[in-house]
């Protein structure tokens, strides 16, 4: 939102400055705001997801980070996995006193910081491949969501190796 709302602004100013009229110099900030808003959120400014895709025709598998244009980060043969696993992660708390600490100041501003503090689980879906490495494709801190794309993979695995 500040991205966008600062381009507009610097239209904004330029068409102001070169004597343009001030309806003009609005419009264009209005509408220079509502279309750089998604495009920023989408290209620019956005959660970067790694995307891993399963390829019955060519025998790959591909790890990519999706953007402007797509960069495969890992690729290997559906051969080479030879599990498919979960794998749980937990965070602990090491300073208490920090962290009791942060809560009080947080209340102080009026501003809950809501589950700062608590131990969480992350569960991640792994694959075992033949060199003994580990590739993580999905992780959620929901167990069930995690046992439905193991069973997803799982199950294609098992089609593909039964082909």
């Amino acid at each position: 939102m500040l991205g966008s709302l600062g381009v507009a602004s610097l239209a904004y100013a330029a068409i102001s400055m070169s004597g343009g009229p001030r309806l003009a110099a609005f419009a264009a900030l209005v509408s220079l705001a509502l279309v750089s808003f998604p495009f920023f959120r989408r290209y620019i400014f956005r959660e970067h997801f790694l995307t891993t895709a399963f390829d019955k025709k060519s025998g790959r598998v591909q790890i990519s980070r999706e953007g402007l244009v797509n960069r495969i980060l890992a690729g290997f043969p559906l051969s080479d996995i030879r599990t498919v696993l979960i794998r749980t992660k937990k965070t602990s708390i090491e300073n208490t006193d920090g962290v009791d600490f942060v809560k009080k100041i947080s209340l102080q501003h009026h501003t809950a910081i809501p589950g700062f503090g608590e131990e969480t689980s992350l569960f991640m879906l792994t694959l075992t491949l033949a060199d003994g490495t580990n590739k993580i494709i999905f992780a959620d801190t929901c167990m069930q969501d995690v046992i439905e794309a193991h069973g997803r993979v799982q199950n294609f695995l098992d089609i593909q190796s039964s082909l």
